[in-house]
């Protein structure tokens, strides 16, 4: 009796099972629905979807191979899928077949599929989700999301310098849903790592908003995960249910009969089986929980700590967009500002243009009717040319006719004039010629030779205001005065040579090197330098203080070339060179060698040029010198040095004897002006005394008076020789161009105007056996050729005028063809 209702109950069990069975099918076609449209975006099949849906949406081979293709892209290039209508839909399934036992994936009959039972298709493809869904970044790695975790593998550390349009195709959903949620870490780490690498921890904007997807991607991840997790522990627990109720139901049967016990044996064994199985998928499917918990709490810790960096991060980016906002301000007012001067400045130039266009049409006004006086103009010019030309054409045959009658004529004077214009060549060479033999006749008459030397302006002087108006180059100078502007005030005088501001030393020393090397030859040399106080003299003389070599005086200079000759002549004439250096201060002879005042001057042996700088490096220490209010190192006293040659003709025995005398007089001066007192007023009274004893002789020279003072002062005394004897003597005048010193100046000047015209007679040599008759009979033979010379260059004065009157007639052609 307890049979029939224990069947009953094992009945009900057994549809509650069934039940409980097509709940979970259902279950597991919704899940395997909602994988299929998560990977095939574009199948969009119904979740409630029945068996014979899915069978027609499978059974074409279609959809499995697009499967395979997104879950394992390089098993499908393997097997050659194609999508091309002429493979058949069995090809497709067999192949996808093959695809799963290489996999090692269980895998369904053809048989199921096309009209078995859908319950191994289900399983089949649902342990294929198994089997990647803990791997995706394995299936899709090569495909959609391939682009984007290769761009941020390979960008790392540079996130900042992707290109806009790369982030926002990144930011795109289905970048983000393809891509592996390692990759999607691993880009949240780079742009962390980057922003704490910058100084300023700033992330650009389009950075941060890539950063906030891949976040919320990751979250979206780990909810599904979560839910995922959920809906198969819930399939769990009814799957127990549901063999726990089996159980049941198979005690309660086993007190029934035997074949009823069997089957129902049978089928608890079964139970059994797929209950351990079920309990070991359980048990991985438990470990997987597990393992997915932890990794889920690993990320939410991740996350926070994204979330707090994110937040740290938008907070100095909404700091930094602060900043910059102020900074646009300020550089908006600026703008503005420098907007509102360029607009000003713009209207300005408008009203320019206005004013141009306006004086534009005055001019072309203007320029219009200029050009109709022009034209009216113009048309009586060609009225007046038409005329000319008549007028030109009958003069040109009387031309013509003239021409013809006058070239017989031309022609005979053409012959004589291509004569006269052979002769006229040489005038200028026959000019330096004569100009040559009158300073030979002038050696001979024993002139005092004198050259002018210019002293630039100091410092602070004005150089408009100067008294030389004028220096030639024949020794011709033209002396101002500055309170009578023009000719009235102008006076010429003449010298040997007149050297301006800018001769150098090297320039003068040239012009004076032949008399100084007269030394060597027998005879007595003097220069002198003579001129008022500042002027120059001891500048030309002796250089200045601490001179180099281009700047050395006459002294040093004239010193150093006797010894470079002498070594020259030492083959034929062997010389001995001494040298004497002392000065005149307040009438007494000072030896400055040696400091002392003696009668006799010490003389000192020398054979080098470093002797005689030496030399006169202690003389000139030795020499007096004072400052006064017109030059703070006035010489107070003459110098003189006396260089005694001795020399010996080495084949003929002839001994000779040469002396030097380089003298630097003291400058003269008006007391009022220098504004001497005390020792400074003594030296000037003896200065200006032996200067004007000098004056008195060099007067009596000049007017070849009988009876010459020489010895109304040392000065003259120790001059004698060269301006009384027989000696070549120069004296350089030197002037100072300011208007101050003009008085001085026209002293200066006119005292070496008299100089010029002493006649000391011919300089004779010391060398023994020499006829003074030789030299009488040379002047006589210069005089005769000084007077033909003379007579030629009248003559060819004369061709001269008559070639400027006729400057065509160079020869006898071109005169022809000239009229």
């Amino acid at each position: 009796m307890n049979g029939p209702e224990e069947l009953k109950r094992s009945n009900s069990a057994f549809e509650s099972s069934v039940n409980i069975n097509s709940e979970v099918e259902a279950k597991q076609r919704a899940l395997l629905i909602e994988w299929l449209n998560s990977i095939l975006p574009n199948l969009n099949f119904p979740i409630k979807a029945s068996d014979e849906e899915l069978r027609a949406c499978l059974i074409d081979g279609t959809v499995l191979c697009q499967i395979l293709k997104r879950l394992k892209p390089a098993s499908v290039d393997e097997a050659n899928y194609s999508y091309n209508s002429s493979m058949s839909r069995s090809g497709k399934i067999a192949r996808f077949l093959t695809t799963l036992g290489k996999l090692g994936i269980s895998r369904f009959e053809m048989s199921d599929l096309e009209k078995g039972s859908m319950k191994p298709v289900i399983n089949c493809l649902l342990n294929l989700r198994a089997e990647y869904i803990t791997e995706p970044s394995t299936a899709l790695l090569h495909h959609v999301g391939h682009k984007f975790h290769e761009v941020f593998q390979l960008k790392q550390g540079c996130y900042s310098d992707l290109p806009a349009a790369k982030i926002t195709e990144m930011m795109k959903s289905t970048s983000l849903d393809n891509a592996p949620t390692q990759s999607l870490l691993s880009v949240v780490n780079g742009i962390l790592d980057e922003s704490v690498d910058r100084k300023n921890g700033e992330i650009p904007h389009r950075v941060a908003c890539l950063l906030r997807k891949v976040v919320q991607e990751i979250e979206r991840r780990i909810s599904t995960q979560a839910d995922h997790l959920r809906t198969q522990n819930n399939l769990f627990k009814t799957r127990e249910e549901k063999y726990q109720s089996r159980i049941r139901v198979l005690e309660a049967l086993a007190s029934g009969t035997g074949e009823e016990t069997e089957i129902v044996m049978n089928q608890l064994q079964q139970i059994k089986t797929e209950k351990s199985k079920l309990e070991e998928k359980k048990k991985l499917e438990d470990d997987d929980v597990a393992k997915l918990m932890k990794e889920k709490d690993q990320q939410m810790l991740e996350n926070l700590a994204l979330k707090r960096e994110l937040e740290m991060a938008k907070k100095t980016y909404e700091l930094r967009c602060l900043q910059m906002e102020t900074e646009y301000k300020g550089a908006k007012s600026g703008f503005e500002e420098r907007i509102k001067e360029l607009e000003h400045l713009l209207q300005v130039s408008r009203n320019k243009v206005r004013e141009l266009e306006a004086n534009s049409d005055s001019k072309y006004q203007r320029w219009s009717r200029k050009e109709s006086i022009y034209q009216s103009f113009m048309d009586l010019q060609h009225c007046a040319l038409r005329e000319l030309r008549f007028s030109s054409d009958s003069i040109k045959q009387e031309i013509s006719k003239a021409q013809q009658s006058h070239a017989d004529d031309l022609y005979c004077l053409g012959g004589r004039l291509k004569a006269l214009a052979g002769a006229a060549e040489n005038y200028h060479a026959v000019l330096a010629e004569n100009r040559r033999l009158f300073n030979e006749v002038q050696d001979l008459k024993g002139n005092i030779r004198v050259y002018c030397r210019i002293r630039p302006f100091l410092p602070g002087q004005t150089k408009q205001q100067t008294t030389i108006e004028y220096i030639g180059e024949n020794g011709e100078l033209i002396f101002a005065n500055p309170s009578k502007p023009g000719k009235d005030g102008q006076r010429m005088f003449k010298f040997n040579k007149v050297f301006g501001p800018d001769a150098t030393q090297a320039e003068v020393f040239s012009d004076t090197q032949p008399l100084i090397r007269s030394a060597l030859d027998g005879y007595n040399v003097c220069i002198f330098a003579y001129g008022q106080t500042g002027s120059g003299k001891t500048y030309t003389m002796s250089g200045p203080s601490g001179p180099h070599e281009e700047d050395w005086g006459v002294n040093y200079r004239a010193l150093n070339d006797l010894f470079n000759l002498s070594q020259n002549r030492r083959s034929s004439i062997m010389y001995e060179v001494a040298v004497q250096m002392v000065e005149i201060y307040n009438e007494q002879v000072r030896d400055l060698l040696t400091n002392d005042a003696v009668p006799d001057a010490s003389m000192h042996p020398v054979t080098s040029t470093e002797d005689v700088l030496e030399l006169m490096d202690i003389g000139l220490k030795n020499r007096a010198i004072g400052a006064t209010a017109l030059n703070e190192r006035s010489s107070r006293s003459h110098s003189v040095v006396t260089v005694h040659v001795r020399g010996k003709d080495l084949k003929t025995g002839i001994p000779l004897h040469g002396n030097l005398h380089l003298v630097d007089l003291a400058g003269s001066e008006r007391v009022d002006r220098s504004e001497a007192t005390g020792d400074r007023l003594k030296e000037a009274q003896h200065i200006n005394k032996s200067l004007s004893a000098l004056g008195d002789v060099i007067f009596a020279l000049a007017q070849k008076s009988p009876h010459v003072p020489y010895r109304n002062s040392k000065l003259t005394q120790i001059l004698q020789s060269s301006l009384g004897g027989q000696a070549k003597t120069l004296m350089f005048v030197q002037l100072s161009p300011d208007v101050n010193s003009y008085s001085e100046s026209l002293s200066t000047l006119k005292f070496a105007e008299r100089v010029s015209g002493v006649e000391l007679g011919a300089a004779r040599s010391s060398k023994e056996g020499r006829d003074v008759r030789e030299l009488m009979e040379q002047v006589a033979s210069l005089k005769d050729t000084i007077a033909k010379k003379d007579d030629e260059i009248e003559r060819l004065q004369l061709l001269k005028d008559l070639k400027n009157v006729y400057p065509g007639v160079n020869s006898e052609k071109r005169g022809l063809n000239t009229f």
